[in-house]
Order: C-alpha cells, then sequence, then structure tokens
C-alpha cells in the first residue's frame, strides 16, 4: 500500500502540481484532520503491552489504517505504516505523512467514508510461512469498490509485539 502510496504521490505531484499548502515548517508535523478522532483501539507505537500474533490481531491493525485514513489520522497511519514508509522514503518518496496526506486527496467523498466503516473478508487473507500476513484490495469489505491502483494490498509483519505494514 505505502509502495502505491508513493508511486500515486509522485504521480500526483507530476500531473496535478498538487502541494500540501497547508503545511507550515513552522508548525510541526501537519495536522491530519480538523475533527477530533477517536483513538485507536490498537497502540500505533511499540509499547509494553502485545497484541497476538495471529492473523486476526493483523487484520485489526490494517482496520485501523483504513478507518484513520478515512478521517485523516495520518500519524495514525503513519506509526502502522512505518517499516514501509522508511523503505519507500529511502527509495525516493517523500516523508510518510506528506505521501498519505497527497494519496487521501485521490479518493473520492464516497471512498472516504467508506473506508469509515470497511472491514476485511478474512477468507482472501493470506498467513505466510514466515509468520507475514498479506491482505489484498479484494479482501476490503466496503460501501465503495477500491481496485489494486487506488489501495493496493498490503503485507503487515509482527515487529515489536505488533503488527506494522512492511509492504
Amino acid at each position: 500500500m505505502l509502495a502505491l502510496a508513493a508511486s500515486l504521490a509522485a504521480s500526483a505531484c507530476q500531473d496535478k502540481a498538487k502541494t500540501d499548502a497547508t503545511s507550515d515548517p513552522k508548525a510541526g508535523p501537519p495536522v491530519a484532520s480538523s475533527t477530533p478522532s477517536a483513538p485507536s483501539p490498537s497502540a500505533p507505537l511499540p509499547s509494553s503491552t502485545t497484541v497476538p500474533k495471529t492473523t486476526e490481531a493483523a487484520i485489526a491493525r490494517y482496520v485501523t489504517v483504513l478507518h484513520a485514513l478515512s478521517r485523516g489520522d495520518l500519524k495514525t497511519v503513519c506509526a502502522i505504516a512505518g517499516p514501509a514508509a522508511k523503505k519507500a522514503e529511502a527509495e525516493g518518496f517523500g516523508k510518510c505523512q506528506t505521501t498519505f496526506a497527497i494519496m487521501r486527496t485521490m479518493f473520492s467523498d464516497t471512498q472516504l467514508s467508506a473506508l469509515r466503516s470497511a472491514t476485511i473478508n478474512k477468507t482472501r487473507v493470506t498467513r505466510r510461512a514466515n509468520g507475514d500476513v498479506h491482505i489484498p484490495t479484494r479482501a476490503v469489505v466496503s460501501t465503495a469498490r477500491f481496485t489494486e491502483h487506488d489501495l493496493g494490498g498490503v503485507t503487515l509483519s509482527y515487529r515489536h509485539g505488533n503488527w506494522f505494514m512492511i509492504d
């Protein structure tokens, strides 16, 4: 998902010349939403409380990402997408919050609204031999349609007691 986001962000910058006009370097990290968001059901950063190393916990973590993305809570998205974001940044793409902010502008209002209540069809999720969990786009259940082009599948890996997006 992050690689797709980075690709989309680069494309958006070239094709539409969009920038994050609300970012002020003096203001610190961009505020993702003008409305307060509910706390995430799972901690976005490693903590002393570990979550189960189960497919269900990985799915719940990704649902947290989808819901946070819909609200514009890019801090939560980037905390969970940390390893993938660092990889994309090393490949020359922008910072996580900038990339996802651009990606978010490419969704319609209908799609963003649908992500607020999106769930995952567990039967379409794959647990790999190494323990990683792959969630393809077709596993996302929502009132709007998403394709690989606009959302993309993700792989989550269990690290530091929680699930993180790695690809």
